[in-house]
């Protein structure tokens, strides 16, 4: 496996070294968790009298590696999957720094480039090194840097392993992802049931690349990725910008107003309403109402990141913070069910706890 520079100087994104997103595979993944596992051991165990350790970012900042600043993160939904080590500022535990990946600290805008000019629009997530991407897009830049400041509660769940999804890139660099479940699939582990329909399930854009039609550029490919089917479904809630999202794009594209749903899975006709037709009745609600309804649902699954749960990430009970962040996000996610047990929390409510929010 190809090696970065060692050190712990973040490299500028995008310079001539290459992104773990390009050389990443499969056969890689064992052993980029086992490393970050074992360097998580070795921080944590550290004796006093050993050499302090700092990263350096690209902003100037000086962090300390040690237990205060680090965090493991789960990769995939599946508890077994493995756990990413991040490199968190112990003053701005909001922010994520790094990711360590195979032997060295990867500033995560590092991890969200590519040197590969071919790597432009919507691309299928296939390699170990796209779905570290894909990671990084949702639980650290959305789940961290640009987590919603709507205080709406909202939790960022890792995706699947085996989650079907599409990142769109710019000129090399990872701007948004949208992941969508297929029409047959299984509706979870835990069930038979299976979708009736395709359903868009996340759709994220960086807070900098909003107000460019990104969401509306997803919404086209998702049609066109699907153009034979005759009904498409979005996951149930949509939140009131995204039905701003929604109304422009099926204005735009009239041929694809009877074929959109919001639907709750697995899609029945009983669990779908037509989102041009409720657009056009008037029945969007508030953003405050949509606030009120989603507020503290998420609180037993993860909890904030403060000085409360340091002992909680060292015995390796590790927290997503949604709180303290600085932009509303567009986001999917499906309702939290009644009276779920925590264990079974994070295979059991992968849809009824998702929602979507645009800034």
């Amino acid at each position: 496996m190809e090696q970065p520079r060692t050190g712990h100087r973040a490299a500028p994104a995008g310079g001539g070294e290459k992104s773990p997103v390009d050389y990443l595979n499969s056969e890689d993944s064992q052993c980029v968790l086992e490393t970050a596992s074992k360097r998580y051991a070795e921080i944590i165990q550290q004796r006093e009298e050993t050499a302090d350790e700092y990263f350096y970012g690209l902003g100037g900042e000086k962090v300390k590696i040690d237990g205060c600043s680090i965090l493991q993160i789960q990769l995939h939904r599946e508890e077994d999957c493995g756990k990413m080590l991040v490199l968190v500022n112990p003053k701005q535990r909001e922010s994520v720094l790094a990711v360590y990946l195979n032997g060295s600290w990867w500033p995560v805008d590092a991890i969200l480039r590519s040197s590969i000019p071919s790597r432009d629009g919507l691309i299928q997530v296939e390699t170990f090194g796209e779905r570290i991407a894909l990671f990084a897009l949702n639980c650290l830049v959305c789940g961290f840097t640009e987590g919603g400041d709507s205080g709406d509660g909202v939790c960022f769940l890792p995706h699947s392993a085996g989650e079907l999804a599409k990142i769109l890139w710019h000129h090399g660099e990872a701007v948004a992802f949208y992941t969508y479940k297929i029409k047959g699939s299984l509706y979870s582990d835990r069930s038979s049931n299976c979708y009736l329909l395709p359903v868009l399930d996340t759709l994220y854009v960086r807070k900098g690349w909003r107000r460019h039609g990104l969401g509306t550029q997803i919404l086209q490919d998702y049609c066109r990725t699907f153009a034979k089917e005759l009904a498409l479904g979005v996951s149930c809630p949509i939140s009131p910008v995204m039905y701003q999202v929604c109304s422009k794009f099926l204005m735009d594209h009239p041929e694809e107003q009877d074929r959109m749903w919001e639907v709750d899975p697995p899609g029945d006709w009983s669990q779908r309403i037509n989102i041009w037709l409720k657009i056009q009745l008037g029945e969007i609600p508030s953003m405050q109402e949509h606030i009120s309804n989603n507020t503290n649902k998420c609180t037993n699954a993860y909890l904030p990141l403060s000085e409360e749960v340091k002992t909680d990430f060292r015995d390796g009970m590790d927290s997503i913070s949604s709180k303290n962040s600085t932009d509303i996000v567009l986001k999917i996610q499906l309702k939290t069910k009644k009276r779920r047990h925590k264990k079974d929390f994070m295979e059991e409510n992968d849809h009824k706890q998702r929602k979507i929010h645009w800034p």
